[in-house]
């Protein structure tokens, strides 16, 4: 029996209380991809086995590996599921006295450091960014892209204050 190879994220289910996914299925091409239970068109359901039940996170896109049930109509059983991890790129922008701002970009997602605008601290420091940046599973060499970004954002913080701008002492990444 094949296993099937799809991106799903899950949900806990209301009735069983256990992990789910749903997938949607090309009439043409017979291609299967993971779509929101809301979604509209036919949609087939995949239950997580016990096994994989302790590492499942809700809001994270798995890389799951799945076979059909013995009533192939019903829908599939995950037997793998790994997070995906996407490359992250980083760009820095400064436009003097109007724009101080780098970007790390995964995904659909888009983490921002702007130390002149940024509202937040987890936008306006570097600490808070870090911050942010450790908490996601779905980065490829997380570690060495917080150690690119903490370049990139001391390059523009020092442009910023070169220019004129104060800096509070916990916007500056401690060392």
């Amino acid at each position: 029996m094949d296993k099937i190879k799809t991106k799903l994220k899950f949900i806990k289910s209301d009735r069983t209380e256990s992990w789910v996914g749903f997938v949607s299925i090309n009439t043409k091409t017979g291609y299967i991809k993971g779509v929101r239970e809301d979604a509209k068109g036919p949609k087939k359901v995949c239950i997580v086995t016990h096994e994989l039940e302790p590492i499942i996170e809700p809001n994270v896109l798995y890389d799951v590996q799945m076979v059909p049930m013995k009533n192939e109509k019903a829908g599939y059983i995950v037997v793998a599921a790994e997070p995906h991890a996407f490359d992250a790129k980083i760009t820095s922008t400064v436009v003097k006295n109007a724009v101080y701002l780098v970007e790390i970009k995964f995904g659909n997602k888009t983490i921002k450091y702007d130390p002149l605008d940024g509202v937040k601290d987890s936008v306006r420091t570097i600490d808070g960014v870090v911050e942010e940046l450790s908490k996601r599973k779905d980065i490829k060499n997380l570690l060495l892209v917080i150690d690119d970004f903490c370049k990139s954002a001391n390059i523009v913080l020092t442009a910023f204050q070169n220019d004129g701008h104060y800096v509070a002492a916990k916007k500056v990444l401690k060392k």
